[in-house]
């Protein structure tokens, strides 16, 4: 399984909403399998500009 499947299979929804000129993402799914696949990480994601993560736990 690749890396993008695993991530697939830990996401169960993703919401944007458009807020103040910004865009709001909001991660929904298996928090804790995500946090494990982003601590396995090599290497901090790159880009240019300004990040927030807001994860919301699911039912």
């Amino acid at each position: 399984m690749v890396a993008a499947d695993v991530l697939r299979s830990l996401v169960r929804e993703i919401i944007l909403t458009p807020e103040n000129g910004e865009l709001q993402i909001d991660v929904r799914g298996d928090l804790a399998g995500i946090l494990a696949v982003s601590l396995k990480s090599k290497r901090p994601a790159g880009g240019a500009g300004r990040s927030q993560f807001e994860m919301v736990a699911g039912v």
